[in-house]
């Protein structure tokens, strides 16, 4: 009888341990800069898709990532703010969106490096202990690269001095680039530039290679220049309160899937430009190859200007992080 009660006490000691030890479900609310119809939010749904079949796998029922929308539910440019503050939990944008919070963000634009060499270098690190300081937020990766900005036109061009006194829309990371070409930057929103275009107010616009159709844009635009300029950056950043909250099991699960899904979204960008400069091409718009030397000027230009502005901006880190993200 004895033995009997000290196994039921015993009993009851593990129930009651696995009961206070049971995981708690985190949940985390995500929005996107863009709408989910967009190719940009498929890498990001990609990344979900990875971190529900690991947890499914492996942490049943501890982690959901809720997908509550994109600039409809929460404007672009004011998400990260919105992370700080503890509104939504995880945003998925581009470093343009947020430069005026972290200028240095603008690296990853002329990082030389993938996503997931940048976390092995280090620039993660430094990024995440940047972004903690200044937005309250966990810096988890690059989601998106290899989609080079290219300046889309409704008026031909033969070299850079006719894109002198263009009016050209663009997001804040081009503005320092255009002015030294003497173009006049227009930053508007994505939803804003098909009229902006049809009605004149902007000569062109520059955008990630292969993303225009999205838009409907190809049905405005007559000229594409070569060759394109910077590393489209779109990131991934957590409410830090709310990254503190997940256990570290689960925090390695979506650094993982980062960088799974980051190797997908480089391969899916290389397949996009080759298939849609053909569509374009054959839909009749014009491609204008730079001549060699203007092209290294355009170039040249390109990386020099935003470098200027970052370590502008930020003397300590611009300097920093120039050297880590540049490949030697």
């Amino acid at each position: 009888m004895a033995r009997f009660i000290r196994i039921l006490l015993i009993g009851s000691i593990v129930f009651s341990l696995a009961s206070m030890t049971e995981a708690k479900k985190v949940t985390v609310k995500a929005v996107t800069a863009w709408p989910k119809s967009v190719w940009e939010v498929g890498n990001f749904m990609k990344f979900l898709e990875i971190v529900n079949e690991r947890v499914a796998q492996r942490y049943a029922g501890q982690l959901e990532i809720q997908y509550a929308g994109g600039p409809e539910v929460i404007p672009n440019q004011e998400q990260v703010e919105a992370a700080r503050m503890g509104v939504v939990d995880m945003v998925f944008t581009t470093d343009g969106y947020y430069v005026s919070a972290v200028p240095e963000v603008n690296a990853l634009s002329v990082s030389m490096l993938d996503g997931w060499e940048e976390r092995a270098q280090g620039v993660n690190a430094f990024l995440d202990k940047i972004h903690q300081e200044k937005v309250n937020c966990l810096y988890l990766g690059r989601l998106g690269h290899n989609l080079p900005f290219t300046l889309y036109l409704t008026k031909p061009v033969k070299g850079i001095e006719d894109i002198k006194g263009l009016k050209i829309r663009c997001s804040p990371t081009l503005i320092g680039f255009l002015k030294k070409l003497g173009a006049q930057p227009v930053v508007i929103p994505p939803t804003e530039v098909y009229t902006a275009l049809e009605r004149g107010v902007v000569d062109g616009f520059m955008w990630p290679a292969g993303l225009i159709r999205d838009w409907g844009w190809e049905k405005v635009t007559k000229h594409v220049v070569q060759p394109g300029v910077y590393n489209g950056a779109n990131v991934v950043v957590v409410n830090k309160k709310k990254w503190d909250e997940i256990p570290g099991d689960l925090q390695q699960v979506l650094i993982e899937a980062e960088d799974e899904a980051a190797r997908f979204a480089k391969q899916r960008a290389l397949d996009l430009i080759k298939n849609e400069t053909a569509a374009l091409k054959k839909m009749g718009i014009d491609y204008i190859e730079l001549p060699p030397a203007e092209a290294k000027q355009f170039v040249d230009t390109a990386y020099a200007s935003l470098w200027s502005i970052i370590i502008e901006k930020s003397p300590v880190n611009g300097p920093k992080l120039k050297e880590m993200v540049t490949r030697r």
